[in-house]
């Protein structure tokens, strides 16, 4: 197995080389329009054993293609997605078949029109307000989900219309969202909006706390039916601390189901942090658990990063869930590949 890991880690290196030093080439330029083209992959080989069924192989977890159009004010930004997804948990944290394995589907497709740096109106299929913004922090995606995204609490992008914008010399940052709920899996309209917010306070320099509060239907409430036991709340609060090349960070969650007999509640807590020894070497880690009504879950990841070049990270890792009596065990290599 060791030497497996191996050989697939300078296959991945050899191939990705020769292409990674390019993140993105502005392809057109008029009347002060620029039209940028980029692309990122999350690519890797890993050997998975959940519960004693064992597996071993190669996957394409992500690979994003995307287009950035910026003129004056304006702001439009459209992105392809493509990944072996056969079934993932939704918003409400059940599992279900996407039916769209390895089919290109969109992510994000908005315009933006930037009024100030304290207010920006966005429009269309965008970013939620939390996780683009913890994965920035966290920096390994492409190895692990924020906790959020993990447990299903949350999606990652939705319909709707955004205002965001920075405040006190950039000390505060803002986001809401009034979205569809269904997340980018599922567009259609329903009868209500769900409404996620997020606040980012920065008092020092490498501290950030941050506060989200959502509530909605998550997309399950239509124009005929009212009930009240798929709407639920979910507030998270996260601290982060950087210092030179390493940074760590704690997480709370706490969603709550409004039903009419009984609360169905789940918690999640998470430790995480990063480091970067120096142009070559890092590492990371994240534990991170969830109780959901009685039944808890525990999630460990760890591992090892080599900055091959600008565009291309290699990173060896150690995955470990277990929820009751289940366990799944992942171990292998990782890349993320900008271009």
């Amino acid at each position: 197995m060791k030497k497996q890991v191996t050989l697939s880690a300078i296959a991945l290196a050899t191939a990705f080389t020769a292409t990674s030093a390019f993140a993105g080439m502005t392809v057109a330029e008029k009347d002060d329009g620029k039209l940028e083209l980029s692309g990122k992959a999350f690519l890797g080989f890993q050997s998975v054993d959940k519960s004693g069924t064992k597996t071993l192989g190669g996957n394409v977890d992500r690979f994003y293609f995307q287009a950035k159009y910026k003129k004056d004010d304006w702001y439009a930004r459209i992105t392809t997605d493509v990944n072996n997804e056969q079934s993932q948990k939704d918003s409400n944290g059940d599992t279900k078949n996407l039916k769209r394995n390895m089919n290109v589907f969109l992510k994000y497709a908005y315009i933006e029109r930037s009024f100030s740096d304290a207010a920006q109106l966005r429009l269309g299929l965008s970013h939620t307000p939390w996780i683009d913004y913890e994965q920035g922090l966290w920096g390994h995606r492409f190895v692990s989900k924020v906790t959020s995204d993990h447990f299903g609490f949350d999606s990652s992008a939705d319909y709707g219309v955004g205002l965001k914008g920075k405040l006190a010399d950039k000390m505060v940052e803002y986001w809401v969202t009034a979205t569809n709920g269904g997340g980018y899996g599922e567009p259609n309209q329903t009868g209500a909006l769900d409404i996620n917010s997020r606040v980012t306070i920065k008092p020092i320099d490498g501290l950030d706390v941050s506060l989200q509060y959502r509530t909605g239907y998550k997309g399950k409430k239509t124009t005929s039916t009212v009930n009240i036991a798929d709407k639920d709340t979910m507030t998270q609060l996260m601290a982060s601390y950087k210092v030179d090349g390493y940074r760590i960070g704690a997480n709370t969650i706490s969603v709550k189901n409004l039903k009419t007999a009984a609360g169905d509640d789940r918690t999640a807590t998470a430790i995480w942090g990063t480091a970067k020894f120096n142009k070559e070497f890092g590492a990371f880690a994240k534990v991170e658990s969830m109780d959901n009504n009685g039944t808890k879950t525990d999630h460990q990841v760890i591992g090892v990063d080599y900055f091959m070049d600008k565009g291309l990270t290699m990173s060896f890792a150690y995955d470990n869930e277990k929820t009751g009596s289940a366990k799944t065990t992942k171990m292998g290599v990782y890349s993320l590949v900008k271009f």
